[in-house]
């Protein structure tokens, strides 16, 4: 049963992280599509703040392409970076009132995506999905910390 969760979660994260889907969402919530757009907005969106590592960390990407992908969308008027308070060293970044409209329209795009998904399950179907997932997504993140 094990092989069979993580070959669902493989699945699953592959669906998520496929450019070809987010060019699908993008285009569904009304955005000229830019490969880099939605991974960088939906996790500065999800975090609130983040470090440029943190985010670099999480692309899978390197620091010096992070940066600059950060650079043009502070130019475009979606992002704020600032230095860390703690660190100079290190640059947080945010979502601008732009950036957080765009956030929203994705969140929502996403939104109905999911639930089209979902109407190939009954209603405690989805529940117990969601429990399930929320409980996984909890241990997931202690174990990251």
């Amino acid at each position: 049963m094990k092989t069979e969760i993580f070959d669902a979660l493989f699945t699953i994260v592959n669906f998520f992280n496929d450019p070809r889907h987010d060019a699908k969402l993008l285009k569904k919530a009304g955005i000229s599509n830019d490969q880099n757009l939605l991974p960088v907005v939906v996790r500065v969106g999800k975090s609130g703040t983040i470090s440029v590592g943190e985010l670099a960390a999480q692309l899978g990407k390197n620091h010096s392409s992070t940066s600059r992908q950060v650079d043009k969308f502070v130019e475009k008027g979606l992002l704020l970076s600032y230095p860390s308070k703690e660190d100079k060293r290190v640059r947080i970044v945010t979502l601008t009132e732009d950036g957080k409209k765009l956030y929203t329209q994705l969140t929502n795009a996403r939104s109905e995506v999911m639930e089209e998904l979902l109407t190939h399950f009954t209603y405690d179907e989805v529940k117990e999905i969601s429990v399930s997932l929320q409980k996984l997504a909890k241990i997931l993140a202690e174990k990251n910390k």
